[in-house]
């Protein structure tokens, strides 16, 4: 019998692991679109901290709607002929990947919290176990709210967009900027390290257009 319980409290450990695990899976694909893989700041405070440029292929999703136009290729009114040239629908694929990153982030961390929840509520889960799990669904949805907070904030220092993924020891960010200058790093670290607590060393900042 108690290996039985060994093996059963094992076994929802492994479980609970591999949530994480899809949730770490889950941002490194998405920052693999970027075309490299995320460095770290490091000493953004003096603004000499390695950023990836971002100039990796964005995808094209299958329901964007063209700014200005209403995805009009041509709106003709009286003398005035306004033709896309191709610059509206550049923006949407700019727009898009930030939207596409939140909702693969958000159905990841939906299928994490569904994962805990049935561990949590499972009666044979091992006690230590349910506790944990219960513990990392705090930790996600205080998550979910940091992220929020520190896209408005991002957003706010004059940036398009932005887009937060929060860890346990790290924070990704990615900002919608062709380039980021020494100053721009120093005050995005600042702010994240406001935020989140973490110290910089841990907070990855990606410009992508």
């Amino acid at each position: 019998m108690r290996s039985l319980f060994i093996n059963r409290r094992n076994l929802w450990v492994a479980i609970l692991f591999l949530g994480i695990i899809m949730m770490g899976v889950g941002v490194y694909q998405l920052s693999a679109e970027i075309g490299e893989a995320p460095e770290g700041t490091g000493g953004a405070l003096e603004g000499t901290g390695a950023v990836s440029d971002g100039t990796g292929a964005v995808s094209d999703g299958t329901g964007a709607v063209s700014e200005g136009t209403g995805g009009n290729p041509l709106i003709t009114g009286g003398a005035v002929e306004v033709k896309d040239t191709g610059n509206n629908r550049a923006k949407t694929e700019k727009s898009e990947f930030f939207v596409e990153y939140r909702l693969e982030r958000d159905r990841t961390r939906s299928q994490q919290i569904d994962l805990l929840r049935e561990i949590v509520d499972n009666q044979h889960s091992p006690e230590e176990t349910r506790k944990e799990a219960q513990r990392r669904m705090l930790a996600i949805s205080q998550a979910i709210e940091t992220e929020m907070k520190l896209e408005n904030l991002i957003r706010a220092e004059d940036f398009k967009d932005a887009v937060v993924f929060i860890q346990e020891k790290s924070v990704t960010i990615i900002v919608q900027t062709p380039a980021l200058t020494a100053l721009d790093k120093k005050s995005l670290a600042e702010t994240a390290v406001r935020v989140t607590g973490l110290n910089v060393e841990n907070i990855i900042i990606i410009p992508k257009m």
